[in-house]
């Protein structure tokens, strides 16, 4: 009985696997059965879309340390931490900073190392805690290509650069050799290529001993076309920082302004400007199909100086849009921040506009230099200078 049932269970299955046999030709022997052919044409791979996206972008201006700044850094060290403390200027713009998907600032001061010396005005050298604290705050991208890069020499400078390169931030401005010079900082994210370039107009008037293979991305026409055309073809965007404009002026010279066409002309996209410690002018510039934003200048970011205008600074923010398939700048905004010191240069710390108050005015470290500083005062500088365009909502 169980044989029985087994061979008319197998005459079963047999059955129903011939009449569903679909694509089997009916008059195949079936000791030579074969699998059916699969069609010829093999399947086409989809082409990748551009996907709509937005990466913000964030930038500061200078960043220096003077006596004061480091003797405050110092007295924040907390115990088992760093020696030198200098989260404390960061600490109320560090949301922004922390927030933007790219940050930059402007490192005005080499950081040639402690056996150099610690220093302040007319020839600095920073202690290297501060780049960690950058790093923390949140910036990505940081530039040295100053007018007091070689305050330390040419090996305090080999020194700053080989540092910098040890830590988690793209560094512009300083380079080891030739081929460092033309190797192109660029940033990815989100299948964006953001290149980042970097020029000064000087080094007050100190020039890289013989012996040194290190390069200083001088502002010279000829190498700015070719490294913008250049870093055109590798990557989308093109940034430059500028270390440029006549000093404690509000007001773009007319090198400036020329130089800016060119840098259009030569596919430049963004212009991040510094080193007149004073907030200048933000504007589109157009030469045939192309634009670009010029921030002419950021101001100070942290620095205490003794004018009222050079605690005015800018943090500019701005969106990397790619829409159907086009990449463009959106959206840029210069928020004005206030750097504040109480008059034993102690509490050093940036503050954005609308965080800054009376109280600050009335303590501020400005008096020690016989001076004052009024909100309405840096309001008016703001106003004057910024175009409304580019200022935030509240300050229409």
């Amino acid at each position: 009985m169980k044989k029985l049932s087994i061979l008319l269970l197998a005459a079963v299955c047999a059955l129903i696997l011939f009449s569903c046999g679909k694509g089997v030709v009916s008059d195949v022997k079936t000791d030579t059965i074969k699998s059916p052919d699969l069609p010829t044409s093999p399947v086409q791979p989809q082409e990748p879309k551009d996907l709509d996206t937005r990466i913000s972008f964030a930038a500061v201006g200078d960043m220096i340390s003077y006596t004061g700044t480091i003797r405050d850094a110092k007295s924040c060290a907390v115990e088992g931490g760093r020696p030198y403390n200098f989260a404390p200027i960061f600490a109320n713009v560090r949301h922004v900073i922390e927030a933007a998907d790219i940050a930059f600032i402007n490192q005005e001061t080499p950081l040639a190392g402690e056996s150099f010396g610690y220093s302040s005005y007319p020839h600095f050298n920073t202690p290297r805690d501060i780049a960690y604290d950058i790093a923390e705050a949140g910036f990505d991208v940081v530039n040295i290509a100053t007018n007091h890069m070689l305050d330390q020499g040419s090996k305090g400078l080999e020194e700053t650069i080989k540092f910098w390169n040890t830590l988690p931030v793209t560094v512009i401005g300083g380079y080891l050799d030739e081929n460092d010079l033309d190797n192109f900082r660029i940033i990815e994210k989100d299948n964006i290529k953001i290149a980042f370039l970097s020029y000064t107009y000087s080094t007050n008037g100190y020039r890289l001993q013989s012996g040194y293979d290190i390069k200083i991305p001088y502002i010279d026409e000829a190498l700015i076309e070719r490294q913008s055309k250049a870093a055109g073809e590798l990557a989308d965007l093109v940034f430059v920082s500028m270390h440029w404009g006549n000093e404690n002026s509000m007001k773009t010279s007319a090198s400036q302004r020329d130089l800016a066409r060119k840098m259009c002309s030569w596919g430049v996209d963004v212009i991040i400007g510094h080193h007149p410690h004073a907030i200048q002018p933000v504007e589109w510039v157009e030469e045939g199909e192309n634009r670009l934003l010029c921030v002419y200048s950021l101001g100070n970011f942290a620095a205490e100086q003794e004018f009222d205008y050079q605690l005015l600074g800018g943090l500019v923010t701005l969106d990397i849009v790619r829409e159907n398939g086009e990449i463009f700048i959106d959206k840029p905004i210069l928020h004005p921040t206030v750097y504040y010191y109480d008059k034993r240069f102690y509490k050093n710390s940036t503050y954005l506009f609308e965080d800054f108050t009376v109280d600050m005015e009335k303590s501020h470290g400005i008096s020690h230099y016989g001076r004052s500083i009024s909100i309405e005062k840096l309001r008016s500088y703001v106003l004057k200078t910024v175009s409304k365009e580019f200022l935030p909502q509240e300050w229409q």
